[in-house]
This record gives structure tokens, sequence and C-alpha cells, in this order.
């Protein structure tokens, strides 16, 4: 007998952190063949137990509740027989036995279905219903099996009933899917599924196939290129002077390097000092559109859709207006971050379809950032904001508005749209702020207008 120790068992896994090992060595020869002995069968036994978890999922993805239940009345019946000699009990557990048996036909075969959706429309409005079409074709030389598709829509389950095809033949139906709030939705994967007629067994398959269905938010037609606030398409004059540009301001006297092109020759006559044309520096209008996504700003769900809805008419009329825009919602932080972390989402504006879908993803949130941090950080990043619109709900306060407000530089000009369903629909001014309540979208394509055209 040997003093060597005896390798028994050599382990190495690999995990999210890295990948290790485990050694044991056992001193003692005899006592090591049995240690050994001991983890292979470990091993097997946990081998074992992973095909059985196997099958018993396999079982219950084959067995329907009804199924389950006669499987029940079969095993109470035939113990309640046999055991008590209660003929009735065992009658029952005999037809109960006969009933699955009878099921397993049906589901014996390949299922030779292939099946393929698609929607008519990848985006829709809130409130509109849309349609697709699901196509199921036997790929096998035989008759199939009459069965069943089918096609989660979110957390919906529409669901076709397939009759019996002749092989290579193929059968098409329409999908009507009901009409939506504003999200995203996840259509498929599509699955077909054999069962017997009672339904006590079932087969299914399902295929990879995941469609994205749009649900945008509802927009109205606001006012072409104006929007009610500024009517400028060139550029936005700013209180700053320069040499160089088209907004006229003052003349004051020449100075060395100053264009002669810019002299003021009748003020020169006047003061006998040569005077050149001052200017006010103009910029391109960038509008900036903020939402407010901080859900204590509203006072229910019907407010914060309406301002998404708003939002999303003020952009996608901006855009095809071809308008600068710039279109932000708060981020969420938690509320212990909330001293040192800061969180901005920017939205898509390269196209109105774009602007869409990224609101038809955004929801209101307790975590999301009050507004007058939102616009903080809009004012810190600036990008020549000419004009900046804020849209929030009736429960953000007049004061946290203006606070909101004055987050931005002097030279750019604010204006808010305030979702009041319980309030008078109206445009007024606050502390230097165009607001624009509504009581229900519509207002704001009549207040925009009336506003465009007092200017």
């Amino acid at each position: 007998m040997t003093d060597r120790p005896d390798l028994t068992a050599t382990r190495t896994r690999t995990a999210v952190t890295g990948t290790y090992s485990t050694r044991t060595e056992v001193a003692d020869a005899p006592r090591g063949r049995v240690v050994g002995a001991r983890l292979r069968l470990d091993q097997a036994g946990r081998a074992v137990g992973g095909v059985i978890a196997a099958g018993w999922r396999a079982v219950r993805a084959v067995v329907t509740p009804a199924g389950w239940a006669v499987a029940g009345w079969t095993a109470a019946g035939l113990a309640a027989g046999l055991g008590w000699g209660w003929e009735e009990a065992l009658v029952a557990g005999v037809a109960g036995l006969v009933l699955l048996l009878a099921a397993v036909p049906f589901l014996l075969g390949d299922v030779r279905y292939r099946v393929t959706f698609a929607l008519d429309r990848d985006a829709v409005i809130a409130g509109e219903p849309t349609a697709g079409s699901v196509v199921v074709v036997n790929e096998g030389r035989h008759a199939a099996l009459p069965g069943s598709v089918e096609l989660p829509v979110g957390e919906a389950l529409v669901e076709l009933h397939v009759p019996l095809m002749r092989g290579h033949a193929e059968w098409a139906e329409r999908v009507t899917i009901p009409a939506r709030p504003r999200g995203i939705v996840e259509v498929g994967p599509a699955a077909s599924a054999r069962t017997d007629p009672l339904h006590l067994l079932r087969r299914h398959r399902a295929w990879d196939e995941v469609q994205t269905l749009y649900v945008h938010p509802r927009t109205v037609e606001v006012p072409s290129t104006s929007l009610g606030w500024v009517r400028d398409l060139e550029g936005q004059a700013v209180r700053i002077l320069t040499n160089e540009d088209i907004s006229f301001h003052a003349v004051r006297e020449y100075q060395r390097g100053d264009a002669q092109r810019h002299i003021h020759w009748k003020s020169t006559a006047k003061t006998g000092t040569l005077m050149v044309r001052q200017f006010e520096e103009t910029r391109r209008s960038l509008l900036t559109l903020v939402l407010d996504v901080d859900r204590g700003s509203y006072r229910d769900d019907d407010e914060f859709e309406m301002a998404v809805s708003a939002l999303g008419s003020l952009g996608t009329r901006a855009i095809r207006d071809g308008r600068e825009v710039r279109a932000v919602a708060s981020g969420e932080v938690p509320e212990f971050a909330r001293a040192s972390v800061r969180s901005l989402r920017a939205l898509r504006v390269g196209s109105p379809r774009a602007l869409l879908d990224d609101l038809a993803g955004i929801g209101s949130s307790d975590a999301a950032m009050h507004l007058a941090t939102v616009t903080r950080m809009v004012a810190e990043d600036d990008q020549g904001t000419s004009l900046a619109v804020l849209v929030t709900g009736s429960a953000l306060g007049h004061d946290a508005l203006r606070t909101a407000a004055l987050r931005f530089p002097a030279d750019v000009s604010v204006g808010a749209v305030v979702c009041a369903p319980a309030q008078e629909p109206r445009m007024h001014a606050l502390g230097g702020i165009e607001v624009v309540s509504l009581g229900v979208l519509d207002d704001l394509r009549q207040l925009l207008a009336r506003g465009a055209s007092r200017r």
C-alpha cells in the first residue's frame, strides 16, 4: 500500500467571474477508492436527475390542465378500485385511462407545419385596430391532421384553427389585432399546436420570428412653422452684438478693422465722425421640446397621454417644416442617487416616424427627475436653443414651472404646454412664459393658431 495521495476528483467550472477549479486529494488509497466511487455515484445521480427533470418538463408541455385532471381522476379511481374493491371507482379509472390512451395517436407523427405571419402595418395610432396574415404550409407529402396556430400579441393570444391539410397545401387566415393603447407590442413568435378532441394532450412547436408593432400617440395638426410662438424661418435675433449679421441694432464710432461697407454715411455726415452699423447676432431657430415624465406632475394617466400626444404633435410638425428640433425627456434615477446622478433621454428627431416610435415606448415614472433638473441639464448642454417648449401636467405648480423655465438663458424664448382637462383651455403669460393650457388635445391646434394670428 502506498502513502501517495490519490486524486479523486477534479472539476472545472466557468462562471461570470472567470474559470476556477476544485481539486480533492485523499491520503488513504482505500478510502480514496471509496470516495471516488461515491463521487461517481453522485455524478450519475445528477445525470439521472437531469434526465428526469427534462422528461418532467416534456410531460408538462404535453399534458393540458384538463389532461392532468383526467390523470388524477384515473389514478384515484384505479387505486380505490384495486385497493378497496370499489367497482365504480375502478370503472371510472379505466375510463380515464382509455381517454388518455385514445388521445395519444393525435400527437403522433412529425409537426410538418411551417407558419409565417406578416403585419399589414408595423405602426398604428393608439385606439386604432390593425390586421395581419398568418400562412400555414404543410411541408410534408402526406396529409397533416387538424391543429391550431397560436399568435401572441403582447400579453394576449390569438388562436386560429387549422383544418386537415393535404401534402404541400397552403392555408391562410386574416388576423385582426384589436385597438391597443400607446406602446410597443411584440407580436409572435407564432406556434403550431396539435391536440386531441377533448384537449387532454397537446403538441406545441414555436418559431423564432417576432415582429414589433409600434402604437403611436395620437397627434393633431398644428399651425405650420410658427407653432404659435416663433414665426421666423431664417433665425432669431439674440442679445449678442456683432459686426457682421442681418438684424440691424444701432450705430457706433468706427474702429480699426471695421468693414468700410458698414459705414453709416448719414450718421457720419451729421456727427463729423466715421460711424458704422452694429448688428444683433442671429441664430438659426433650434426648437427644444422637453417632456416631463415625472409621475408627480400629472393627476392621472390621461394627462400624461395628452402630454405625449402634444409633444408628438409639435415635434412632427416642426420636423416636417424642416426646422432644427431637439426632443428630450427626463431619465430615471433612484431617489438615493439623485444628489449625484442625473439622467437625460434624447428622442430621435431624424424623421416624424422616428420621434413617434420613441414616444410609443416612453412612460411616466416616480423615479424620473424633476422638470427643473431636466431643464438645467438641457441649458448646460445648450446647442443654440432659441425656443424651448416644456410639456407637463396640471399637478406641477406655477412656481415649479417658472423655476424650470428660468434655467434657460435670458435670450431663449420659453413656452409651456400644460395638460389640464379640468381647467378652461387658454393661452396666457406666466412670468414671461407663454403657457398653453389644454382641456383636450384638439385645443392645441386652435390655441396655437389663435396665438399665431395675434403676432
